[in-house]
């Protein structure tokens, strides 16, 4: 099993992130490659599709979210990403009143593609999340 896990400071307050990431819904608003985010109920699950530019889907089930932690975990459970059993966790603290870090790592075994790609892929996503979000809350 392979693990990834990146981080960043935004200049933004951690609860105004939170409130963006939080949102399972949202990922359209802060990843480039997402042109829409569908979220769906699937007996007692929220899922959301994730649709691609370009073509493509992604659809992912929460697994748990922590508003007093500022946390959530999901799991994709079909994507055309190099990976199987893939489960990540994406947190946001506070640093001070005007800053927050956020965290996002996951675990996965790859698929289709050797260890150095996957984790590449999984890595460079998280990374434009984290240019996303802060063109989202830029002042």
């Amino acid at each position: 099993m392979l693990s990834v896990s990146e981080a960043a400071e935004l200049n933004v307050p951690a609860d105004v992130v939170w409130k963006t990431l939080g949102d399972f819904g949202a990922a359209d608003r802060y990843l480039d490659l997402v042109e829409r985010c569908e979220l769906q109920r699937n007996g007692g699950s929220v899922e959301r599709l994730l649709h691609l530019r370009g073509g493509g889907l992604v659809h992912e089930r929460l697994v748990l979210a922590c508003p007093q932690d500022r946390a959530l975990r999901y799991t994709i459970v079909d994507s055309p990403l190099p990976v199987a059993d893939y489960v990540s966790t994406v947190r946001v603290d506070a640093i001070d009143g005007d800053r927050c870090r956020v965290s996002w790592s996951a675990t996965f075994d790859p698929y289709g593609a050797g260890e150095e790609q996957a984790r590449d892929a999984v890595a460079a996503i998280y990374r434009m999340g984290f240019d996303g979000l802060r063109r989202l809350h830029a002042v």
